[in-house]
């Protein structure tokens, strides 16, 4: 399919790009159910992540570098049992290029953009970020972000089901707004690493000191810290609307079921079947 790169804006061959990077989809399949389904969808299965024709060989080459980068010194490592990560400039551009697509996607599906109160401020996001991907230029204005690692819950006292697998498992994407019109976030989160940043700040940025991805290079020591309203808020409203969603139908059920039991002792020792097992059982007692 040709079009206009989205990246580079030039007219070219496209490809059908990843939202989520192609070794996220590979872990979590191979973790997990073969399939994968859509929240909002859940009758629909699905064996590859959520594409687009959105870039040009060039503009895939050039992401596919910095996933390379993240999944070799960020995601296995710390999936692995790493909890001190050091970073370079390539996870600022990596984070930058994940939350870019974010905008992008919502650009291309979202029906009522246009007539919420921060539109102009996601344009102008999507055009700095994009000038810094393809261009080098530094985003002066939304250059904050972040990123916060997660793990198998201990201990839920929040009333919430389905936390342990929200946070270790599903895969998410989304623009964070509140009713005062003071906080704006692009949110992207992948198995145990959950993506932000800031468009509009919200006040006490300085408790994100932990989470704060630096431009140049820093460190991570995990667990973190996380002590931010607007991210703590959205993450239970989040999670609580997402047990809210449809459930499979009966004959999608019957296929999860099916799948599990070709070897259900085998499933119980995978990721997913650990965070089913967490919430289910150890969490609810």
């Amino acid at each position: 399919m040709n079009g206009i790169c989205e990246l580079y804006k030039t007219y070219s061959e496209l490809k059908e790009s990843h939202i989520y990077p192609k070794f996220v989809i590979n872990y979590t399949k191979k973790t997990g159910s073969k399939f994968l389904r859509k929240l909002e969808e859940p009758n629909k299965r699905m064996q590859d992540g959520i594409k687009l024709h959105l870039l040009s060989k060039k503009a895939e080459q050039k992401f596919s570098l910095r996933e390379k980068w993240f999944a070799e010194n960020i995601f296995v490592p710390y999936l692995k049992g790493q909890t001190e990560l050091k970073y370079t400039e390539e996870l600022f551009f990596f984070t930058i290029s994940f939350l870019w697509r974010i905008i992008v996607l919502e650009l291309k599906t979202s029906k009522n953009l246009k007539t919420t109160w921060y539109y102009d401020q996601i344009i102008k996001t999507e055009k700095e970020w994009r000038l810094f991907l393809s261009k080098g230029i530094f985003p002066k204005n939304y250059n904050k972000t972040y990123l916060f690692f997660t793990d198998r819950i201990k201990e839920n006292n929040s009333g919430l089901k389905g936390v342990d697998f929200y946070l270790t498992r599903v895969m998410d994407a989304t623009i964070v707004s509140n009713k005062s019109e003071n906080f704006l976030a692009i949110y992207g989160k992948f198995n145990k690493f959950i993506f932000w940043g800031n468009i509009v700040n919200f006040g006490n940025e300085e408790k994100l000191n932990e989470v704060e991805i630096n431009p140049i290079k820093g460190k991570f020591r995990i667990p973190q810290n996380l002590d931010y309203f607007p991210i703590n808020s959205f993450l239970g409203n989040r999670i609580k609307g997402i047990s809210n969603f449809p459930s499979p139908n009966e004959k999608q059920q019957k296929k999860i079921e099916e799948e599990i039991l070709k070897n259900i002792e085998t499933f119980w020792e995978t990721d997913a079947g650990q965070s089913i097992y967490n919430d289910n059982f150890n969490l609810n007692n």
